[in-house]
């Protein structure tokens, strides 16, 4: 083959492969949770949104799982399609019986023949009962004044 004709093969090879993907940006997913941290019983609330070229893209679906702090699943499956402005929110309950730590959300996205996906981390925390609070205020309390009975000398006059 001449030169001018491996250039030639070289340039229709280079055209079939990269120009068509040129112009087609990946879609761009963002997702979030309402807070970082939550108390088992909670509902979380995911929102995702997805753009391509800066643009919202309705329509795309969208799948989820959860994962729990020994990587097991808690809940998953298709949450349904974005609106007209890219979004989708939906809730997720906790369960009491769902063990404590750092939780995970995958998120998985399709639309127009390309897919992409996200994550999103959270924490499961203990819960303090204000109960509890208000007993160990109190406690510290009668305990700060026993301390300055006694300094006051208070304690020991008959």
């Amino acid at each position: 083959m001449s030169r001018w004709g491996f250039r030639f093969l070289f340039a229709l090879v280079f055209m079939l492969l990269v120009v068509p993907t040129l112009g087609q940006e990946t879609l761009s997913i963002a997702v979030s949770t309402d807070r970082k941290d939550y108390d088992l019983g909670q509902v979380i609330l995911i929102t995702v949104r997805v753009r391509q070229f800066g643009a919202p893209v309705a329509n795309a679906v969208v799948y989820f799982e959860l994962r729990d702090p020994q990587n097991q699943v808690r809940a998953s499956g298709f949450e349904g399609v974005t609106d007209s402005s890219g979004k989708i929110s939906w809730q997720v309950m906790i369960g009491n019986d769902f063990p404590l730590g750092s939780y995970i959300v995958y998120v998985s996205v399709n639309a127009g023949g390309q897919s992409a996906t996200a994550q999103i981390a959270f924490q499961t925390i203990p819960e303090f009962p204000s109960a509890l609070v208000l007993v160990l205020a109190f406690a510290i309390a009668i305990g700060m004044l026993e301390v300055y009975r006694k300094r006051d000398g208070a304690c020991c006059a008959p």
